[in-house]
């Protein structure tokens, strides 16, 4: 079933068409570069409360910085978000949200190693 939908993805991907002076040159040498690109790079953002809880253990990171910079991090969060994406506003708004919920569990995962 899987199968069957990924074929019918790349038939629709490799054959469309926004006008006939642009043409699509997709290759599998393109399409496993962006593949493992992406993946690489969003498995290391996605570390973040891991690293957050190391920092807070070195004591290079307390709650309150995090609470105190959190508008600094959304903004460096869309940043992020915009490097890592195809350029479209919807792209952009599906990985900030969940990079800005992991920021935020990162804010409780420091608050509970301060704790104990």
């Amino acid at each position: 079933m899987l199968a069957k939908r990924c074929t019918y993805s790349f038939r629709f991907l490799g054959t469309y068409s926004v006008s006939e002076r642009v043409v699509s040159n997709i290759t599998i040498d393109s399409y496993v570069s962006t593949f493992t690109t992406l993946t690489l790079t969003m498995g290391l953002v996605f570390q973040l409360p891991v690293i957050a809880f190391f920092l807070t253990k070195l004591g290079f990171v307390s709650s309150s910085m995090l609470t105190r910079y959190r508008r600094h991090a959304f903004l460096l969060i869309m940043v992020v978000a915009a490097v890592i994406t195809p350029p479209d506003l919807m792209t952009l708004v599906l990985v900030t949200i969940p990079l800005y919920l992991l920021y935020e569990l990162s804010v409780q995962i420091v608050k509970r190693v301060e704790r104990g």
